[in-house]
């Protein structure tokens, strides 16, 4: 019998009781504490409840009337680049596939036209949501004629007509003959008041071209007051610049002129009937800073307070939930503790051991007493366990393979071994991620098993991550063993059809290996190369195997450095850009195209090929800005290059990446750089390769669509090298093919690449395209792609890339002759 005393409860019991207690005593402060503040604090509390509520309605308010801006600037921007080319039959289109989606997703929206500086007048219109959307415009052979059509285009029915309008005489025309800045106007309707934004537009050297004008009917904007209110008893009113009531919610109190919107105080408290009402007005304005309106946010005071209630409710519940989640938790463990403590009660029990004494003191839980009893019939300290399992820490559980501190505290390892070999199995994570963690770990097991069935005697066998492995073979080597055991290990990759029953799982992956003497002292930088090894086999087939020499990681320390050079370079202008012609192959005809190829002189690295660059700033990012830079210089020298007597219409070639397409500014810093210089969107083509399409094919096209509507040119270039597939040719849109140099290199002696070039000849003919022919570099090239029917010539044969300056046109004419 046990002198130890216990508890009368146990320590279940206890542990509930402490929780419940803290419990009730929470609840109860926290009650108090919320009905004090709420006697307190609860008119700030209803103040700044409600200022925050009035600053989330003001951004919604101000992004909506955002909206005739953004449709404005797109019409502008299609407008300005390609003015030397658009007529009337080309917007009306654009502007209807611009207003498609403002009418149906604005239901304020009224109207969007152009009024053109010799009176023409376009316009889309809308007489209330829900109602038909109609074309307006003049007359082309009678500017003062309006008619006014049934449907979206000239054939459907005219509905009326006014023979006495004129779009140079409204007042609103005449003034944006005299600004350059778009303005807000309100003017009265027989249905009530329309806000029509007027954005005048120019031309490049400052010549007015016309007026766009953007359209809200106030009275539908209440609508959209109305779900955008915080709640059900809010009022939302919005003020004009002479005090008018432009438009309000519903329930907007009828003596609401009580709260002042020019009022310099944050919270303004007015009396309706036996309510009392808090109001907070703020200015609304659009992204220009044009509009002079105000907001007014009010809500009974009562109801604020309810809300207030409501949350100190809710917290109140919350910290219930979470102490009663806490108990349960808590129970849950504590049950599981004590069980275990009765089940090695038992077990010690049926040991049956002599009694082992303990010191005795004060009282115990119930669990603890009944284990010091067990623990009493022990009498000696447990036997020496002979021959334990290796610690958890240094055998992986899954394979039984050594882990990697494992590995480095194994004296083998350091005992006549100079070769090492590192195996990245690259499918673990997809048949992790698809088939569970269960089938993965059976999936490795069974690697791991092919492997070591594989592996001589006395290698040492280590699992380092879930899907990498190093293998110490015994022994010591030369380089002309390695053969041997690239093929051992390469054919842990290669199916295998006699195992698990017939079925054999395809493992995918790649090899490193380093021979070196393994020390204590040099097993880092030994891993270390053989990981470089495997990084370089990982861009080669499944099962490639790579040993390491000292030129992969000069090469490793090469791309860091150029990295380095290539980002302060961006930053320190240490790139430029040349031109090489892209010509007829009549001699003497004048050229108006040429491709911008980028050039790269480092001070520290001397001149870099673009292959050696170009690839890393993919890969690392870079290239996002340096392609930016490569526009911006683009366009500022084919602006100069005009200016220095070019083709008004003369086209640069520009390369693109799929990694700058996939930028979601991509296209507004194109535009924004053709109009900066003062160039026509047709100025410009974007050379893409095959490659591009094997990211996101859809959001491609739609920006590519985009581009080419505006006017700027698409060049699929390296054509037939890459994708390899025509399947996509239907939908991506483009203007010209530019056939691989590699096929035209060979043309005068190959008749594959003669074949090659002739099928790519057919089917730019079939898409109206031209073939532009890369690498020309002889007469005897050059004739014969001109008898094959080529239209274009780009290589040295005509002229090397060279800086813009090195050409020289004259009064409008480029002609490049061969070199």
């Amino acid at each position: 019998m046990s002198s130890l005393k216990a508890y009368p409860f146990t320590l279940f019991r206890s542990v509930m009781v402490i929780l419940l207690v803290t419990l009730i005593v929470m609840v109860t402060s926290a009650t108090c504490f919320f009905d004090y503040q709420s006697r307190q604090n609860g008119n700030q509390m209803s103040q700044q409840l409600l200022l925050t509520q009035s600053e989330m309605a003001q951004h919604m308010l101000e992004e909506y009337l955002d909206n005739p801006h953004e449709l404005s600037h797109l019409l502008q921007q299609y407008l300005q680049g390609g003015q030397s080319s658009l007529n009337n039959e080309m917007i009306r289109p654009e502007m209807v596939y611009l207003t498609s989606r403002a009418f149906s997703a604005i239901p304020a929206f009224h109207s969007f036209s152009w009024s053109e500086a010799n009176g023409e007048h376009f316009a889309i219109l809308r007489d209330k949501p829900g109602s038909r959307i109609y074309l307006e415009r003049t007359d082309s052979r009678n500017p003062n004629l309006l008619i006014s059509y049934n449907g979206l285009s000239e054939e459907t029915n005219i509905v009326k007509s006014n023979d006495n309008f004129d779009v140079q005489a409204q007042p609103w025309f005449r003034s944006a003959q005299l600004q350059h800045n778009p303005w807000w106007t309100t003017t009265p309707d027989k249905q009530g008041l329309i806000a029509t934004l007027h954005s005048p537009v120019y031309a490049n050297k400052g010549r007015f071209l016309g007026v766009i004008s953007s359209s809200l009917r106030v009275a539908e904007m209440s609508q959209f007051l109305e779900s955008i209110k915080p709640g059900s008893d809010y009022s939302l009113m919005l003020i004009g610049p002479d005090q008018q009531v432009i438009a309000s919610t519903d329930n907007a109190p009828p003596s609401a002129q009580l709260a002042d919107p020019q009022s310099e105080d944050a919270i303004q408290t007015f009396e309706v009937g036996q309510k009392t009402w808090l109001a907070t007005t703020f200015d609304v304005q659009d992204s220009e800073h044009l509009l002079n309106w105000r907001g007014v946010l009010m809500v009974p005071k009562t109801a604020v307070l309810a809300g207030s209630k409501q949350q100190h409710l809710l917290i109140s519940l919350s910290i219930v939930i979470v102490i009663l989640l806490l108990m349960a938790a808590l129970g849950v463990v504590i049950m599981r503790f004590t069980g275990s403590l009765k089940e090695t009660v038992k077990k010690l029990r049926q040991r049956g051991l002599t009694p082992w004494h303990k010191e005795q003191g004060s009282q115990f839980f119930p669990e603890l007493v009944e284990l010091n009893q067990a623990l009493s019939s022990v009498s000696q300290a447990y036997p020496a366990a002979a021959g334990s399992p290796r610690n958890s820490l240094e055998e992986d559980s899954d394979t039984h393979f050594l882990t990697r501190g494992g590995l480095l505290h194994t004296a083998e390892l350091y005992d006549n071994r100079n070769l090492l070999a590192m195996i990245q199995v690259s499918n673990f994570n997809s048949v992790k991620n698809a088939l569970g963690t269960t089938l993965a770990k059976e999936f490795i097991q069974h690697f791991a098993e092919r492997l070591r069935s594989l592996l001589p005697e006395g290698a040492l066998c280590c699992r380092d991550r879930e899907d990498t492995f190093i293998i110490a073979f015994a022994g010591m080597y030369e380089h002309k063993d390695v053969t041997w055991y690239r093929s051992i290990l390469s054919s842990v990759f290669r199916m295998n059809p006699t195992e698990m029953g017939g079925e054999s799982p395809l493992f995918t992956g790649h090899v490193g290996m380093v021979i070196e003497p393994v020390t204590k002292e040099n097993i880092s930088e030994c891993l270390r190369n053989v990981s470089l090894a495997v990084q370089h086999a990982q861009s080669q087939r499944n099962g490639t195997c790579e040993l390491f020499t000292p030129e992969m990681r000069e090469e490793e320390v090469h791309n860091l450095r150029l990295h380095q050079a290539l980002r302060d370079d961006l930053q320190n202008e240490g790139f430029h850009l040349v031109m090489q012609p892209i010509v007829p192959f009549v001699e003497g005809a004048p050229c108006c195209e040429g491709e911008c190829l980028i050039r790269w002189q480092s001070n520290v690295l001397g001149f870099v090929p673009p292959d050696k660059f170009i690839a890393l700033a993919e890969h690392t990012g870079m290239i996002v800005p340096l392609g930016k830079w490569i526009i911006e210089t683009a366009c500022r020298e084919l602006a100069d290059f005009i200016a220095r007597g070019a083709p008004k219409d003369f086209k640069l070639h520009v390369n693109i990446s799929a990694v700058q397409l996939s930028q979601p500014d991509f296209s507004r810093h194109l535009l924004e750089c053709i109009h900066r210089y003062e160039l026509n969107n047709s100025n410009i083509c974007i050379e893409i390769t095959e490659s591009v399409l094997l990211h996101d094919t859809h959001r491609i096209v739609e920006i590519l669509a985009y581009l080419r509507r505006l006017g700027i040119s698409v060049a699929i270039d390296d054509f037939g090298s890459g994708y390899s597939s025509l399947s996509y040719l239907h939908s991506l849109p483009f203007d010209c093919l530019k056939i691989d140099r590699g096929f035209v290199r060979n043309v005068l002696d190959d008749k594959k690449s003669e074949a090659v070039i002739a099928s790519v000849l057919m089917l730019s003919q079939s898409f109206e395209v031209p073939l532009v022919a890369e690498g020309v570099e002889t007469a005897e090239m050059a004739a014969k792609l001109l008898a094959m029917g080529c239209d274009l010539a780009q290589g040295y044969y005509y002229s090397r890339p060279k800086p813009f300056a090195d050409f020289t046109p004259a009064e409008g004419q480029f002609v490049v002759l061969p070199d």
